[in-house]
């Protein structure tokens, strides 16, 4: 009788023993699961201000301007005036779209198109949160606003590239001023790009992406899942639009649904071979004559 009590005992503090292992185990890793994704978010929407690589080789420079945001702050702008009537408003992705950072805007000029060139928000004064393509689109806003009092501005279209072409698009939506859109890259929905890979994932994984979602939501008071330049794309109508993927990167971006979801005219390039951040240097004479083709046609011979 003896013996069985002490075996019982021992059995009882040897389950509390695994039970206090188990739920240490899974509080260590929701713990470090929460800062990681916190950290991840954090680095995300305050990158640091990179400056700018300079003014585009071969151009003019160009003239430089801090004008205030929608949410009050102050922001700047390269300006490199038309020739043809037609300006184009370039949105980049973190680190903005300053100088010779992405969208390539050299050939545009060389064009005779005007280009207003956005700095990110990570350079802002104050400096503010990036925020993916929601934020960033008052700051569209601002240079539309700031390009309808300048002379010999006749019509203005849209380029972005990655979160610059979210921007485009959600900006097109809301400002119908804006003529054409080119959308390079983007993602089809921030709450599920976050939480919904390409691939198969594990439970564990799946944990930290939802993580992630949260996180951002928290730091930046933004809903993800609002942020859905994909349900935006049939406000464009009827201006046109085209979107431009690499073959490696068009199923994260869901390029294809994207292209759906718009309304005529539309076009989508998918450039072979090409991946994100890439395209313009995989294929460069047919990216710089579409897009050429595409802004005159839409912009200039009308």
């Amino acid at each position: 009788m003896v013996t069985s009590s002490i075996s019982l005992s021992i059995k009882r503090r040897y389950l509390r023993l695994l039970l206090f292992t188990i739920v240490t185990v899974l509080t260590a890793y929701l713990v470090l699961n929460t800062l990681l994704a916190w950290g991840f978010i954090y680095s995300l929407t305050r990158p640091g201000c990179q400056l700018s690589p300079g003014f585009i080789d071969g151009l003019p420079p160009p003239s430089e301007h801090w004008l205030y945001t929608l949410d009050g702050h102050k922001l700047r702008f390269w300006y490199y005036p038309p020739k043809n009537g037609a300006v184009i408003i370039t949105l980049g992705g973190m680190g903005g779209s300053l100088g010779s950072n992405l969208p390539p805007a050299e050939f545009l000029v060389n064009d005779g198109f005007g280009v207003l060139q956005t700095d990110s928000r990570a350079c802002a004064d104050p400096p503010a949160l990036v925020t993916l393509g929601e934020s960033e689109v008052l700051d569209a806003a601002t240079g539309l606003e700031f390009l309808t009092d300048q002379p010999d501005v006749e019509r203005i279209g849209v380029m972005g590239f990655s979160m610059g072409g979210v921007t485009a698009i959600r900006t097109a939506a809301r400002y119908p001023n804006i003529s054409a859109v080119i959308a390079e890259g983007g993602y089809y929905n921030l709450g599920d790009h976050f939480v919904k890979p390409k691939n198969p994932t594990t439970f564990p994984r799946k944990i930290f992406r939802y993580s992630i979602a949260v996180s951002f939501w928290l730091q930046t008071g933004i809903n993800p899942w609002y942020v859905n330049p994909i349900d935006d794309l049939p406000a464009v109508k009827p201006r046109p639009i085209m979107f431009i993927y690499g073959e490696q990167e068009l199923n994260s971006g869901q390029g294809d649904l994207q292209y759906a979801a718009a309304q005529e005219p539309k076009d989508l390039w998918v450039v072979p071979g090409g991946n994100h951040g890439t395209n313009h240097i995989t294929s460069p004479e047919e990216y710089q004559a579409r897009v050429l083709n595409f802004f005159r046609s839409t912009l200039v011979n009308r």
